[in-house]
């Protein structure tokens, strides 16, 4: 800081004795009315001890032993205090020279730091891009496409599983038929098929994933016709869950809006699912399901006639996937939101979800963690 002139060297006295208005009025009495000579030698002196914890003693000692008088009359400090503050001034030089020294070597120990920081930023740059590499692989494992369906007997019995937990056996009648849980209607037996939510290819996997160790559990199937199971199993649609008035819903979700004018008859068709069944099909209640656009189905519920339900965990996980591949493919607007958030059926499942999208890094995470809600099984 300097002392330009008297005004900033009053506003400096001022600010040294803001609490003391006592001690003040003297020393601003003489500090005004010195000539320009001893004005002049106090200025230089005050200098280099501003900010110093002796200012305050400095500027006692010297205005007190100054007398008031105009111009070059005035009485001029003594020789011996003179030379005290050339020495101070001098010491003052040395220790801003010391000072200087200290933060250069300071600057060597901060630009020694800044290199051992961007060394190990290189380091987590590295680990982010195996870690990326890696979570690449992984969730691309867990990818829903038709390739992952499987057709072994394996599935058949599991669709006789399905068929008596869910209550959904033929009995006495229409032993050949069996009914769509979405279309909730009957169609013969090979056009509907049992489909495992958590893929079977992944069973060995479905104990870290999701915290369920039987592959083949019922709660984590579906039994659904030709058309829907593929699109199912391929990321085209899912089914959220949603509860209103003590009532549970899992409803359709469509993901490729390119389908939303496509039947289920002609979907598949196109995917030959089953063509030989299908045109023996007769006018009816049957085909017309079948004729239903995947636009005309979204919303629908899913049918559950005993009030048995599939784990929410099993179907969150398939969502979750589904979007992810859903966006990555182009299929959904970016301003595309579900109908309804992720739920999921316990603490415990939140949390291994929670932890499944942290692990598999920067994939893309579709549904935010403020969206998540939970409830019971």
């Amino acid at each position: 800081m300097a002392l330009t002139d008297r005004l900033e060297t009053s506003k400096r006295l001022a600010e040294l004795y803001k609490d003391d208005l006592t001690s003040s009025l003297p020393l601003m009495k003489t500090l005004l009315s010195l000539g320009d000579d001893a004005f002049l030698m106090l200025r230089y002196g005050w200098e280099a001890y501003i900010g110093s914890p002796v200012e305050k003693a400095f500027v006692e000692m010297m205005l007190s032993g100054m007398s008031a008088g105009p111009g070059p009359s005035s009485r001029m400090i003594s020789e011996a205090m003179l030379q005290d503050i050339q020495e101070n001034v001098k010491l003052t030089q040395k220790e801003v020279v010391l000072t200087h020294e200290k933060v250069d070597l300071t600057h060597e120990k901060v630009n020694l730091t800044q290199q051992q920081v961007n060394l190990t930023q290189q380091q987590v740059n590295l680990t982010q891009q195996q870690v990326s590499f890696l979570a690449k692989l992984v969730v691309d494992e867990f990818t829903y496409t038709t390739g992952k369906i499987s057709g072994s007997h394996q599935d058949q019995d599991f669709k006789k599983q399905l068929q008596m937990y869910y209550g959904n056996d033929h009995g006495n009648q229409e032993p050949y038929q069996l009914r769509c849980m979405l279309l909730d209607i009957r169609l013969p037996m090979p056009l509907v098929t049992g489909a495992h939510i958590f893929k079977r290819c992944w069973r060995g996997k479905m104990k870290v994933v999701l915290g369920l160790s039987d592959i083949n559990d019922p709660r984590n199937g579906l039994l659904l016709c030709k058309g829907l199971e593929h699109a199912f199993d391929d990321s085209r649609i899912c089914f959220m869950y949603v509860s209103h008035e003590g009532k549970h819903e899992f409803i359709l979700e469509l993901l490729d809006l390119n389908l939303q004018n496509t039947t289920l008859w002609d979907y598949m068709k196109l995917n030959n699912l089953r063509e030989d069944e299908l045109e023996q099909l007769g006018e009816g209640e049957q085909k017309a399901a079948l004729f239903s656009t995947f636009g005309q189905l979204k919303g629908k519920s899913l049918i559950f006639t005993n009030g048995r339900y599939p784990f929410k965990r099993c179907l969150a996980f398939q969502a979750k996937q589904a979007i992810r591949r859903a966006r990555d493919e182009g299929w959904l607007p970016d301003n595309w939101e579900p109908v309804a958030p992720i739920t999921y059926g316990s603490e415990e499942a939140k949390e291994r979800l929670k932890m499944w999208l942290e692990m598999v890094g920067d994939a893309p995470a579709p549904i935010s963690e403020s969206s998540i809600m939970d409830d019971e099984d």
